[in-house]
C-alpha cells in the first residue's frame, strides 16, 4: 500500500457538545517511495444488493465507475473528501470543516398552543425556486399521536426569516386559517423533490411514512411508505391509498433523483436486517435495532424492486479484544438530506448513541429509549446507493446550541436530545443544512421539536492541505473522459506565499499532457469559491481521457474541483435547486 494512516485526531479546542475544531486524517507516504500514494481505505464494509444493475465491487465497498464521463451541459463536482473522485494523494491531510449554526436558531420554532405544529415542527424538506425558499415539514399538535400528523408549509426570501402563510387548504380544529397543505393526514416524515421530467400535474413529489398504516416491525408487515404528487407543492394526492408501495416495512425519510432514477431511502431494524457484527451473541437481549440505512432504486415512481440496498450501517462492535460488548451506535433515519449532484451524492445520517447498560458479564442487557441521543454525520456516494463516511466517526453537527432551542427548555443542560436531518441545499455562496432538534427525553414520542439552520461556505465541508508546509504535496483525480470542450474550476484558498498548480496527466497518471504543463499555465493565483483554471494556448480541457493533478505549497487549501461546459451554467449543485 502506497501510504499509511499515521494519525487520527481532533485538534483543540474541539468539545463533544460545543466549541469548534477540526478532525484531521493524516496520510503520510512511506519512505523511499516517489509514487503518488493512494489514501488508506477506512470505510465501513457494506453488503451490496443493487436493484437495477450489478456494478463492479471492490472488497471495501462499491466504488462506482472507474471513469467519469463529463458530457456537455453537465457539471461534475470532485470534493476534497471524495476518495473515489480524488483517487490518490501525497503529503496531504484531510480536514473537515465545522458548520456555522445560525445565532437565531431555531429558524422555525414549533407553534403556539392551538396551532397544528404546537408540539413538533420537524425534519424539514426545503427547495429553492425562482428566488424563493419553500419548506414542508411534519406538523404535530400537542396531545396528538403520530397518526394525526400533517404537513406544514413555510416560505422565506433569504432562508433565515420564515413565515407560515395561511393557505386555507386544510381544516384544523374547525378553521382553514393555518399553514397546512391539502393532503391526507398521517404522514409523519416529509421529503420533497421537483421532478422536471414528470407531467405538470406531478411536478412535485413527496415521500414519507404514513403512520395510519403502521402495524409493527416484521417480515410480513405492510410498508408504510407513501408517495404523493402535486402540480404546485400545495395540493397533494397519494399515488395509492393503501400500504404496500414498497415490498418491505421501512421508515422512509428521503426521496431523491440521481442519474435519471428515483431513490427512496430510510432505515430498517430487526428482524428485517441482520448484518455482521449487528447480532447480540448472548441471546439475552431483544433491542429494537440495529438501525440500518436502506435504499430502493427505480426508473418509475409507481413500481419498485422487491429488494433494497443496504446503503450504510454501523458495526456496533469493535474488533479490539480490549473493548467488550456493544457501543450502541446505529444509523438513525437512514441517509437523508441528500444533495444529489451529477456524479456524486452527499448525505446526512443520524448518529444514534445508546449508553452502555451492561450485565455482570459485560454484555448490554437493556434498551432505554429515554437515554438515547443523536448527532448528525456526513456520508458520500458515487453510485447513489452505497454510502461511506469520508472521515469515519466524524460528527458533522453536534448537540450544543440545540439543547436550549425550545421555549420551555431555555436553561436545559441535559444532552439526551435527538438531532434529525432534513435538507441540504446549496444556493449562491452558501451550503445550507436545515435540520430539527428534539427537546430532552431521548427517543420517546412525548418530546417536542424545532427546526434550525447550519451553513458552510459553498461546498466547503472539508479540504486537503499540506502535512508539512515546508514541503510540496499533490493529489490526483480519477480518470476523466471529456466528450466536448469543458472548463475546470477550483474552490480553494491560496494565501500569500502559497501556491496551487494544476496539471493534466495521461489516463495512467504518469506523464503531463502537452500544452497542460506549468510552463503553459494552470497556476491558480486567487482564492475563491469558483476560480477558473486556464492554460495560455488551451482555454478548455482536451477531449479524451486524462487525470487532473493539483500541486500545493504553503497554506493552500483545496475544497473542490468543478468540471463544466464552456458557456456559463445556471445550475449550482443538485437538480431541483437542492434537497
Amino acid at each position: 500500500m502506497g501510504g499509511m494512516l499515521r494519525r487520527f485526531f481532533v485538534t483543540k479546542p474541539y468539545r463533544r457538545f460545543g466549541g469548534s475544531g477540526r478532525l484531521q486524517l493524516i496520510f503520510e507516504p512511506q519512505k523511499q517511495s516517489q509514487q503518488v500514494n493512494r489514501p488508506v481505505r477506512i470505510t465501513s464494509v457494506v453488503i451490496v444488493a443493487v436493484a437495477s444493475t450489478l456494478l463492479p465491487v471492490a472488497s471495501s465497498g462499491a466504488r462506482g465507475p472507474e471513469v467519469v464521463n463529463v458530457a456537455k451541459g453537465q457539471q461534475d463536482v470532485f470534493f476534497a473528501f471524495d476518495d473515489v473522485s480524488i483517487e490518490a494523494t501525497r503529503g496531504l491531510k484531510l480536514e473537515m470543516v465545522v458548520a456555522e449554526k445560525h445565532p437565531n436558531n431555531p429558524v422555525i420554532p414549533r407553534g403556539k398552543a392551538g396551532d397544528p405544529d404546537s408540539s413538533r415542527a420537524s425534519m424539514p424538506a426545503v427547495l429553492y425556486e425562482n428566488g424563493r425558499w419553500r419548506m414542508w415539514y411534519p406538523a404535530q399538535p400537542i396531545g396528538s399521536s403520530w397518526y394525526h400528523s400533517r404537513v406544514g408549509y413555510a416560505e422565506s426570501e433569504d432562508g433565515i426569516t420564515w413565515r407560515k402563510p395561511e393557505l386555507g387548504l386544510h381544516e384544523y380544529r374547525g378553521s382553514l386559517r393555518n399553514n397546512l397543505v391539502k393532503s391526507t393526514r398521517g404522514i409523519s416524515t416529509v421529503s420533497v423533490i421537483v421532478d422536471n421530467d414528470a407531467p405538470p400535474d406531478r411536478r412535485y413529489v413527496l415521500a414519507g411514512e404514513d403512520m395510519s398504516w403502521w402495524r409493527t416491525w416484521s417480515l410480513t408487515a405492510p410498508c408504510t411508505t407513501r408517495v404523493d404528487t402535486s402540480p404546485d407543492g400545495l395540493h397533494w394526492k397519494p399515488l395509492r391509498d393503501k400500504p404496500g408501495l414498497l415490498s418491505q416495512m421501512n421508515e422512509t425519510y428521503v426521496i431523491y433523483k440521481f442519474q435519471g432514477q428515483y431513490h427512496i431511502g430510510g432505515h430498517q431494524v430487526s428482524p428485517l436486517v441482520r448484518l455482521p457484527l449487528q447480532t447480540y451473541p448472548n441471546g439475552k437481549v431483544h433491542m429494537l435495532g440495529p438501525r440500518t440505512a436502506v435504499v430502493w432504486r427505480s426508473p418509475r415512481l409507481d413500481r419498485w424492486p422487491l429488494e433494497n440496498t443496504k446503503a450504510f450501517f454501523k458495526p456496533m462492535r469493535s474488533s479490539s479484544p480490549f473493548r467488550k460488548g456493544w457501543n450502541g451506535e446505529q444509523v438513525h433515519m437512514g441517509v437523508a438530506a441528500i444533495n444529489a449532484y451529477r456524479n456524486v451524492c452527499l448525505g446526512v445520517y443520524g448518529q444514534w448513541h445508546h449508553p452502555p447498560i451492561e450485565d455482570e458479564d459485560g454484555w448490554q442487557d437493556k434498551y432505554d429509549g429515554g437515554a438515547v441521543s443523536c448527532d448528525l454525520g456526513l456520508v458520500i456516494s458515487n453510485d447513489g446507493l452505497h454510502f461511506r463516511e469520508p472521515a469515519p466517526g466524524y460528527t458533522l453537527v453536534a448537540r450544543d446550541q440545540e439543547l436550549r432551542w425550545d421555549r420551555d427548555h431555555r436553561d436545559n443542560k441535559k444532552t439526551n436530545i435527538m438531532l434529525m436531518q432534513g435538507s441540504m441545499v446549496t444556493v449562491g455562496k452558501r451550503t445550507h443544512l436545515f435540520y430539527a432538534a428534539s427537546t430532552p427525553g431521548g427517543n420517546v414520542a412525548a418530546v417536542h421539536a424545532n427546526i434550525g439552520l447550519a451553513t458552510w461556505p459553498r461546498d466547503r465541508l472539508g479540504y486537503l492541505s499540506l502535512i508539512d508546509e515546508r514541503t510540496t504535496g499533490q493529489f490526483v483525480s480519477r480518470t476523466v473522459e471529456s466528450k466536448s470542450g469543458m472548463k475546470l474550476f477550483v474552490n480553494a484558498d491560496i494565501p500569500d506565499g502559497s501556491s496551487l498548480q494544476v496539471y493534466l496527466l495521461d489516463e495512467h497518471g504518469l506523464d503531463v499532457l502537452q500544452h497542460y504543463d506549468a510552463t503553459d499555465g494552470g497556476k491558480v493565483k486567487n482564492s475563491g469559491l469558483d476560480v477558473a483554471v486556464a492554460w495560455k494556448d488551451q482555454q478548455t480541457l482536451p477531449k479524451g481521457r486524462f487525470k487532473i493533478r493539483c500541486e500545493l505549497t504553503g497554506k493552500a487549501k483545496v475544497f473542490a474541483l468543478y468540471l463544466r461546459e464552456t458557456r456559463p451554467s445556471t445550475s449550482r449543485g443538485p437538480a431541483a435547486a437542492g434537497r
